[in-house]
């Protein structure tokens, strides 16, 4: 397969999966015509033969504060339409969701035979045939200065149909900051992709783990890496997420049956830990990366930049291997640091591609656009459907 061949999708993502009026503009569009009503309201009020200073008041309170707060829930519904993090109710409710539940190792009760999760006949399953599951649990932390963190995860269809021995390949995700464990499960709808994926047969069922990389409760504006003096977030995810997943996911450990991903510091997150680790991740699928980190910690520090500055390691990376890397981003952002690491990618022999899609920003709407592009083209390029 030539790196740069067309990648098909199932007609299921023809359109925007997962969304609801959310998505559209109609939300913001309702906010200023009821901001619009109660300030014609207010001017009615005010300017009536009979006006008082407490009609004045009473006029005030009745519409002006009302009318303002529209106006609020216009722009920001406007702001979330363009960026698209919340293209749903559901949505909403993922990122409200902060409850980790059991590993699926004891979820639900289930005997477990050598790792492997077994259902009796007649056990409630959480898949279906076609349909996967995702849940929010913890995953406990030994990396240096990280504590236990969150992460989403998403079981592909049939995985605990009783009898199920299979084992899948893992995507490991990284959201963007500042951000949460759910965001690709919440403005990146990624369930809904993966079972259109799988369903079609696009690409082989997988496991997915989401973790939080904010390295405490708060959502901080930082990219995810080890930071000097600081939280170790690369070890934490190449180390600890991964060793979870699978000592407690039906997973295929090996390089070849990984991907890493991740959109915006994510992405770069990504691209990174997978130039670090060729040995633990057999593909990389960076969306939206750039070429220079702009973490304090990182940035001050000689050692750590260079480090994580990809064009740097890739540098120093011996030619040639069979990790592949798959770039991606919308033609509403400038395409060159992008175009910078595709090249010196290939430079080096290393297999790589970038797919720039027309009318996309930086932002979720791209992000769960392009993932699906990501995957498929790692599926095929990694064998997966070859075993």
């Amino acid at each position: 397969m030539d790196v740069d061949a067309p990648i098909k999708l199932p007609a299921a993502l023809s359109g925007d999966l997962g969304s609801d009026l959310l998505a559209s503009y109609w939300p913001s569009v309702i906010a200023l015509l009821v901001a619009t009503t109660l300030i014609t309201g207010l001017v009615f009020v005010v300017r009536g033969r009979r006006r008082t200073a407490r009609s004045s008041k009473v006029a005030t309170a009745a519409f002006g504060l009302p009318a303002v707060v529209a106006v609020i829930c216009a722009l920001a519904l406007g702001i979330n339409t363009w960026v698209g993090y919340f293209p749903s109710v559901a949505a909403v409710q993922r990122w409200l969701d902060s409850t980790p539940r059991e590993p699926v190792a004891a979820f639900p009760t289930t005997a477990v035979q050598g790792g492997t999760m077994v259902v009796p006949d007649g056990e409630h399953r959480v898949t279906s045939d076609d349909r996967g599951y995702a849940f929010l649990t913890t995953v406990p932390a030994e990396a240096r200065s990280m504590p236990d963190a969150g992460a989403w995860v998403y079981l592909p269809p049939g995985y605990d149909a009783a009898g199920n021995t299979a084992t899948y390949p893992l995507v490991v995700t990284l959201h963007g900051a500042p951000g949460s464990a759910a965001d690709w499960f919440a403005g990146g709808r990624l369930d809904q992709v993966l079972d259109a994926l799988i369903n079609a047969g696009s690409i082989p069922p997988v496991v997915v783990v989401s973790p939080d990389l904010n390295a405490g409760p708060d959502r901080v504006d930082r990219e995810p890496l080890n930071l000097p003096g600081g939280p170790q977030i690369e070890d934490y995810v190449v180390k600890d997420v991964v060793g979870w997943a699978d000592a407690h996911l039906r997973t295929k450990a090996d390089a070849r049956h990984r991907v890493i991903s991740g959109m915006s510091s994510g992405g770069l997150g990504s691209l990174l830990y997978g130039l670090h680790h060729p040995e633990i991740f057999g593909a990389v699928v960076s969306i939206m990366p750039y070429t220079t980190p702009y973490t304090p910690q990182v940035t001050s520090d000689p050692a750590a930049r260079s480090a994580n500055t990809p064009l740097d390691v890739i540098a120093a990376r011996p030619a040639g291997g069979d990790q592949q890397f798959f770039l991606g981003q919308g033609d509403g952002e400038r395409t060159e640091q992008a175009t910078q690491i595709r090249d010196a990618l290939r430079t080096r022999d290393h297999p790589a591609t970038l797919r720039v899609l027309p009318g996309l920003a930086h932002n979720w709407t791209a992000a769960r656009t392009i993932m699906p592009y990501g995957l498929v083209w790692a599926s095929q390029r990694l064998g997966w459907a070859k075993g």
